[in-house]
């Protein structure tokens, strides 16, 4: 059993970890704080593995436990979107600990995966963080006929080729192994950058850009 620590802002949010945790079979929730007052000593007196936070990072320094062993707690974070070029930078530059990178919306069985390989002592990083940074990197993408500074990253053109399609949110979600959270991110996302109110309309603007594989 991997000994799970879970952290979070909010008692929304720290009650969903701890739900989360105690019903999955191969962790054991042995603690959790609402904030991070004396968290470093709350993950000595439980002897955790792995602590689990759900993060708000206003910067480098601010992702860091400066009295926390990386050899004896590995860390896995949930952050929202903004937040995925600081806590891969932490990760890489400032933080030894921190081992996964998660966006919020991570579903149970990407948290519980992630926990695990954290607590094997290797890096984990959510496909969305990878997509986002390599779209924010200037990475080039698929939808590259978008307009200047809106472009789909490589997942959100998938994403609007299947409603091409005619699928729902579920048959993506099946289809792409992604939760269905996730696909309603993306699609929220896709409205934004073409400026499309409806999946109709955001199908109808991609085929005239050369967006949708006929």
């Amino acid at each position: 059993m991997i000994k799970v620590f879970v952290c979070a802002n909010s008692t929304v949010e720290l009650a969903g970890l701890e739900a989360l945790v105690q019903s999955a079979p191969s962790l054991e929730l042995v603690g959790s704080s609402l904030g991070r007052a004396g968290l470093s000593q709350q993950l000595a007196d439980a002897q955790a593995d792995v602590l689990l936070e759900r993060s708000v990072l206003d910067g480098l320094e601010d992702s860091r436990l400066p009295d926390l062993d990386p050899q004896d707690v590995a860390r896995v974070v949930l952050v929202a979107e903004p937040e995925f070029t600081t806590a891969l930078a932490a990760m890489q530059a400032t933080d030894p600990a921190l081992r996964g990178v998660l966006p919020a919306w991570a579903s149970a069985r990407e948290i519980e995966i992630a926990i695990e390989a954290a607590a094997a002592g290797l890096l984990v990083l959510h496909p969305d963080v990878v997509e986002h940074l390599a779209t924010t990197s200037g990475a080039p993408s698929r939808a590259s006929s978008a307009a200047p500074g809106q472009q789909l990253s490589p997942r959100e053109s998938e994403i609007l080729n299947l409603l091409a399609a005619g699928l729902g949110n579920k048959e993506i979600a099946w289809r792409l192994k992604i939760s269905d959270h996730t696909v309603k991110f993306h699609v929220t996302s896709i409205f934004n950058k073409l400026n499309a109110s409806s999946r109709a309309e955001a199908v109808a603007i991609g085929v005239r850009r050369g967006l949708i594989i006929l």
